[in-house]
């Protein structure tokens, strides 16, 4: 069994890791990390198609030296899905998935994140996966990479307190293989995403050096066995909640840098949204509550007002695309 997103015993970890994280700050290397064995720079897989290809040069800022320098070994990497930076995107959307979960990235690709919406929003998807260590998973998703081309997979283990690896390597790659994204989005195999909404909101105004989400402080998140009515501790900088939040494309090669130089803290969205956001003159964050914080969808029709839904699965994803989706007659949403 590997992690499932935002599970109850999920939430706990996260809770407890929050409150570490807060006490210790950054003093959590990415040593400390459950990344499995050491990356491997020259072997390749049977799912890697990235061999003869150069990357763009790394990320570099004189004076400071590499903590994390995340130079793990590619095991699948599609170099030229965004025509070597020449195809115009206007959001690079990253999922982080668990490499067991084929059926939420078949729901994805089916509902959502279809080929043929992506196409006309000018929209790019990826799935983010790690390290299963188990062959028959492995082979599993070596064959639906060669049959969809759209997933991106590094050498250390695929775990929950390895998220923040799996955003930073969606940083590195964005950076590396997608530099003309005008968006970056960062999300979770058991999210929906309401595309044309959101596309229509980051459309509004000219957003730089922007990272938009639902603050999880506003949300009264609290630490675990925190007593009614406790306030968050402000051990921690605003952040947005990683289920979904996007930034400014300006911001991705930056936001890579100042990773290589900021030890690891195995909470993602703290992470990303607020220490590394906070370095690079992307602070505070924009909160808009239609981003979920973590809460479920009391009903799929609230979807049509909604950027992110959280905890949806792949049953209740196909419901939701079937009464939002522009092409069905007589949909029970429209216009509610």
């Amino acid at each position: 069994m590997g992690w499932r997103p935002y599970s109850s015993s999920a939430c706990l970890l996260y809770t407890a890791l929050l409150g570490l994280a807060g006490w210790i700050l950054l003093d959590v290397g990415a040593k400390s990390l459950d990344m499995g064995k050491a990356p491997q720079k020259d072997k390749h897989s049977p799912g890697d198609i990235a061999q003869g290809l150069q990357p763009k040069q790394e990320v570099r800022r004189s004076g400071s030296p590499l903590v994390n320098p995340h130079d793990f070994h590619m095991i699948i990497n599609i170099p030229r899905f965004c025509d070597s930076g020449t195809d115009p995107v206007k959001l690079l959307v990253t999922v982080a998935s668990a490499p067991q979960h084929l059926h939420q990235r078949a729901a994805i690709r089916d509902t959502w994140g279809n080929a043929n919406l992506l196409q006309l929003l000018q929209v790019k998807l990826v799935f983010l996966l790690a390290n299963p260590y188990d062959s028959r998973v492995q082979t599993q998703v070596t064959e639906e990479s060669r049959s969809y081309g759209d997933i991106l997979q590094e050498d250390f283990k695929d775990s929950y307190l390895n998220l923040t690896l799996k955003t930073v390597m969606g940083l590195k790659w964005a950076h590396q293989h997608c530099p003309q994204a005008q968006f970056f989005m960062k999300t979770d195999d058991d999210m929906y995403v309401n595309l044309p909404h959101l596309l229509d909101y980051l459309g509004e105004e000219k957003r730089q050096r922007w990272v938009g989400g639902c603050i999880k402080q506003r949300k009264a998140f609290l630490p675990v066995n925190a007593p009614a009515g406790m306030p968050m501790p402000q051990a921690h900088p605003d952040f947005v909640a990683g289920a979904g939040y996007v930034i400014s494309g300006d911001i991705v090669a930056p936001l890579y840098s100042s990773s290589l130089r900021r030890r690891i803290i195995p909470v993602e969205d703290v992470y990303v949204t607020g220490h590394l956001a906070a370095t690079v003159g992307a602070h505070p964050p924009h909160h808009d509550e239609r981003f979920s914080c973590g809460e479920l969808v009391p009903h799929d029709c609230l979807m049509v007002q909604l950027f992110t839904g959280h905890k949806i699965s792949p049953t209740r994803m196909k419901q939701i695309w079937g009464k939002l989706d522009p092409n069905t007659i007589n949909s029970p949403c429209r216009r509610r």
